[in-house]
């Protein structure tokens, strides 16, 4: 829309030769991002790209592997989990074929990186050389705590940090969301040069 910065791509309307359908697919765009429209404004059309599709034939999959067990490991070192100090056997990533598999905890190196598999995670070599890893569910302790130290017993309700900090940063994230369409779409210069505005939640 004229007077704001904010640009939207779109495709070709295949519905309709009109040109007029390029901006009726812009204004639908445009209402179902930030869910209304500026009436009355100029469409003004910052650039425009043409986009060349060769067809070709879809490549099968990949069969699948049998599982060939697990690997025989290139040494042995200790390294700290979460449960503390661990012997854990290592690989080299290029002694590696399609099937094999590794239980965690593990670790396997190679030139560019090294991967840590953690405990109870499973790691396995796919038909294209890939290093497939399957994260078990971790276990939390209980969140509910008795404490019967009393004769009426206490329960005291446990605040995981982690899901603590996760949710706050969703929310957070969902704010500064807000302030971002805001000022993606805002026709005052204080707002959208300025930033002079707030959002909460």
């Amino acid at each position: 829309y004229e007077g704001t910065d904010n640009a939207i791509m779109i495709l070709e309307c295949k519905d309709s030769d009109s040109p007029l359908s390029y901006a009726r697919t812009f204004v639908d765009q445009y209402h179902r991002e930030f869910g209304f429209e500026l009436e009355g404004r100029d469409l003004l059309i910052d650039d425009f790209r043409v986009r060349a599709i060769v067809p070709g034939a879809t490549p099968a999959p990949p069969p699948s592997v049998p599982s060939l067990g697990a690997p025989p490991a290139f040494g042995s070192c200790r390294a700290y989990f979460e449960n503390g100090w661990e012997t854990v056997s290592t690989y080299k990533f290029e002694d590696l074929k399609p099937g094999h598999e590794i239980l965690g905890p593990a670790i396997i190196v190679q030139s560019i990186s090294t991967i840590v598999l953690e405990i109870g995670c499973k790691a396995f070599v796919t038909t294209d050389g890939d290093l497939d890893i399957t994260v078990q569910p971790k276990k939390h302790e209980d969140d509910v705590h008795m404490d019967t130290s009393n004769e009426d017993q206490k329960v005291e309700i446990k605040e995981d940090p982690v899901q603590l900090s996760i949710f706050a940063h969703r929310f957070m994230g969902i704010a500064e969301q807000m302030g971002r369409t805001l000022a993606r779409t805002a026709i005052s210069v204080n707002i959208k040069e300025r930033l002079d505005f707030s959002c909460a939640l």
